[in-house]
Protein backbone atom coordinates (compact mmCIF):
# COMPACT_ATOMS: atom_id res chain seq x y z
CA UNK A 1 0.00 0.00 0.00
CA UNK A 2 2.91 2.36 0.74
CA UNK A 3 4.25 1.92 -2.79
CA UNK A 4 0.85 2.23 -4.51
CA UNK A 5 -0.02 5.75 -3.20
CA UNK A 6 3.08 7.47 -4.64
CA UNK A 7 2.63 5.62 -7.94
CA UNK A 8 -1.05 6.60 -8.02
CA UNK A 9 -0.15 10.26 -7.34
CA UNK A 10 2.48 10.16 -10.09
CA UNK A 11 -0.06 8.67 -12.49
CA UNK A 12 -2.62 11.43 -11.69
CA UNK A 13 -0.04 14.18 -12.21
CA UNK A 14 1.08 12.73 -15.54
CA UNK A 15 -2.51 12.64 -16.81
CA UNK A 16 -2.84 16.35 -15.95
CA UNK A 17 -0.02 17.08 -18.37
CA UNK A 18 -1.53 14.83 -21.02
CA UNK A 19 -4.89 16.58 -20.97
CA UNK A 20 -3.71 20.15 -20.36
CA UNK A 21 -4.18 22.75 -23.10
CA UNK A 22 -1.28 23.56 -25.34
CA UNK A 23 -0.01 27.15 -25.11
CA UNK A 24 -1.87 29.71 -27.23
CA UNK A 25 0.57 32.29 -28.70
CA UNK A 26 -2.25 34.83 -29.07
CA UNK A 27 -2.87 34.79 -25.32
CA UNK A 28 0.81 35.09 -24.37
CA UNK A 29 2.04 38.08 -22.39
CA UNK A 30 3.25 40.70 -24.87
CA UNK A 31 6.86 41.83 -24.69
CA UNK A 32 7.88 45.43 -25.23
CA UNK A 33 9.34 46.09 -28.62
CA UNK A 34 12.49 48.09 -27.87
CA UNK A 35 15.86 48.39 -29.50
CA UNK A 36 18.12 46.84 -26.86
CA UNK A 37 21.28 48.10 -28.56
CA UNK A 38 19.95 51.68 -28.56
CA UNK A 39 19.10 51.43 -24.86
CA UNK A 40 22.63 50.19 -24.14
CA UNK A 41 24.20 53.13 -26.05
CA UNK A 42 22.06 55.85 -24.46
CA UNK A 43 22.56 57.24 -21.02
CA UNK A 44 19.02 57.95 -19.91
CA UNK A 45 17.05 58.03 -16.67
CA UNK A 46 13.40 57.06 -16.47
CA UNK A 47 11.18 59.12 -14.16
CA UNK A 48 13.98 61.15 -12.52
CA UNK A 49 13.23 63.41 -9.55
CA UNK A 50 15.60 66.19 -8.53
CA UNK A 51 15.12 68.34 -5.45
CA UNK A 52 17.07 71.32 -4.24
CA UNK A 53 16.82 74.72 -2.67
CA UNK A 54 17.29 78.30 -3.79
CA UNK A 55 19.86 80.56 -2.10
CA UNK A 56 17.29 81.55 0.54
CA UNK A 57 16.23 77.95 1.28
CA UNK A 58 13.00 77.75 -0.73
CA UNK A 59 12.38 74.33 -2.26
CA UNK A 60 12.55 73.38 -5.93
CA UNK A 61 11.32 69.99 -7.20
CA UNK A 62 11.96 68.80 -10.77
CA UNK A 63 10.23 65.65 -12.10
CA UNK A 64 10.45 64.30 -15.66
CA UNK A 65 9.32 61.28 -17.65
CA UNK A 66 12.87 60.81 -18.94
CA UNK A 67 16.17 62.69 -18.82
CA UNK A 68 19.52 62.29 -20.58
CA UNK A 69 22.75 64.28 -20.64
CA UNK A 70 23.31 66.35 -23.77
CA UNK A 71 25.90 64.57 -25.95
CA UNK A 72 27.97 67.73 -26.53
CA UNK A 73 27.76 69.25 -23.01
CA UNK A 74 27.89 67.05 -19.90
CA UNK A 75 26.60 69.88 -17.69
CA UNK A 76 23.31 70.01 -19.64
CA UNK A 77 20.37 67.65 -19.21
CA UNK A 78 17.58 67.20 -21.75
CA UNK A 79 14.30 66.10 -20.19
CA UNK A 80 10.87 65.13 -21.53
CA UNK A 81 7.42 65.69 -19.95
CA UNK A 82 8.67 67.93 -17.17
CA UNK A 83 6.96 69.14 -14.02
CA UNK A 84 8.75 71.72 -11.83
CA UNK A 85 7.48 73.05 -8.51
CA UNK A 86 9.09 76.20 -7.09
CA UNK A 87 8.22 77.61 -3.66
CA UNK A 88 7.57 81.35 -3.83
CA UNK A 89 6.93 81.75 -0.11
CA UNK A 90 6.13 79.46 2.80
CA UNK A 91 2.59 78.93 1.50
CA UNK A 92 2.66 79.93 -2.20
CA UNK A 93 4.26 78.11 -5.12
CA UNK A 94 4.30 77.92 -8.90
CA UNK A 95 3.98 74.70 -10.87
CA UNK A 96 5.52 74.55 -14.37
CA UNK A 97 4.68 71.81 -16.90
CA UNK A 98 6.26 71.39 -20.33
CA UNK A 99 6.80 68.77 -23.02
CA UNK A 100 10.58 69.33 -23.07
CA UNK A 101 13.26 71.05 -21.02
CA UNK A 102 16.97 71.77 -21.24
CA UNK A 103 18.57 72.12 -17.80
CA UNK A 104 21.93 73.90 -17.62
CA UNK A 105 23.56 72.83 -14.34
CA UNK A 106 26.50 75.28 -14.56
CA UNK A 107 24.24 78.32 -15.10
CA UNK A 108 21.45 76.97 -12.85
CA UNK A 109 18.74 77.50 -15.48
CA UNK A 110 15.94 75.45 -17.00
CA UNK A 111 14.67 76.23 -20.50
CA UNK A 112 11.13 74.79 -20.70
CA UNK A 113 9.70 74.42 -24.21
CA UNK A 114 6.67 73.15 -26.11
CA UNK A 115 3.29 73.84 -24.55
CA UNK A 116 4.53 75.33 -21.28
CA UNK A 117 1.95 75.84 -18.56
CA UNK A 118 2.56 77.73 -15.32
CA UNK A 119 0.00 77.41 -12.53
CA UNK A 120 0.21 79.38 -9.30
CA UNK A 121 -1.18 78.34 -5.95
CA UNK A 122 -3.20 81.57 -6.00
CA UNK A 123 -5.26 80.42 -9.01
CA UNK A 124 -3.51 81.95 -12.01
CA UNK A 125 -2.68 79.92 -15.14
CA UNK A 126 -0.15 81.01 -17.76
CA UNK A 127 0.47 79.43 -21.17
CA UNK A 128 3.51 80.02 -23.39
CA UNK A 129 5.70 78.23 -25.94
CA UNK A 130 8.86 78.81 -23.90
CA UNK A 131 9.79 79.81 -20.35
CA UNK A 132 13.31 80.17 -18.96
CA UNK A 133 13.71 79.74 -15.20
CA UNK A 134 16.85 80.87 -13.38
CA UNK A 135 17.49 79.34 -9.98
CA UNK A 136 20.49 81.53 -9.03
CA UNK A 137 18.22 84.43 -8.13
CA UNK A 138 14.69 83.29 -8.92
CA UNK A 139 13.44 84.63 -12.23
CA UNK A 140 10.89 83.27 -14.70
CA UNK A 141 11.04 84.74 -18.21
CA UNK A 142 8.80 84.09 -21.20
CA UNK A 143 10.56 85.66 -24.22
CA UNK A 144 7.49 85.02 -26.40
CA UNK A 145 3.73 85.55 -26.20
CA UNK A 146 1.89 84.58 -23.02
CA UNK A 147 -1.73 84.16 -22.03
CA UNK A 148 -2.80 84.40 -18.39
CA UNK A 149 -6.15 83.37 -16.95
CA UNK A 150 -6.97 84.03 -13.33
CA UNK A 151 -9.66 85.04 -10.92
CA UNK A 152 -11.78 87.62 -12.77
CA UNK A 153 -9.21 88.38 -15.48
CA UNK A 154 -7.65 87.34 -18.77
CA UNK A 155 -4.38 88.82 -20.02
CA UNK A 156 -2.20 88.42 -23.11
CA UNK A 157 1.22 89.95 -23.73
CA UNK A 158 4.26 89.63 -25.99
CA UNK A 159 6.67 88.87 -23.10
CA UNK A 160 6.65 88.28 -19.36
CA UNK A 161 9.25 88.54 -16.60
CA UNK A 162 8.84 87.41 -12.99
CA UNK A 163 11.84 88.57 -11.01
CA UNK A 164 12.71 88.92 -7.38
CA UNK A 165 14.20 91.97 -5.74
CA UNK A 166 15.08 91.87 -2.03
CA UNK A 167 12.57 89.09 -1.34
CA UNK A 168 9.70 90.72 -3.25
CA UNK A 169 8.42 89.18 -6.50
CA UNK A 170 7.87 91.63 -9.36
CA UNK A 171 5.77 90.51 -12.36
CA UNK A 172 5.89 92.56 -15.55
CA UNK A 173 4.30 92.12 -18.97
CA UNK A 174 5.80 93.84 -22.04
CA UNK A 175 4.93 94.47 -25.67
CA UNK A 176 1.30 94.42 -26.70
CA UNK A 177 -0.49 93.85 -23.42
CA UNK A 178 -4.22 93.27 -23.39
CA UNK A 179 -6.14 92.71 -20.17
CA UNK A 180 -9.81 91.92 -19.72
CA UNK A 181 -11.02 92.39 -16.16
CA UNK A 182 -14.40 91.01 -15.11
CA UNK A 183 -15.37 92.33 -11.67
CA UNK A 184 -17.13 89.88 -9.42
CA UNK A 185 -20.76 90.73 -8.66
Amino acid sequence: MKVILPLLALGLLSTLFLFSNSPDPDRAIPFAEVDVEELAREQRLGNPRFAGTLEDGREVLFIAESAAPAPDAPDRISAQQVETRVAISETDYILLNSAASEVDLSNRTADLQNDVRLTSSTGYRLESDRIVVSFEVLSVVSPGPVRVDGPSMTLSADRMVLSEETGVQVLSFNGRVRMLYEPES
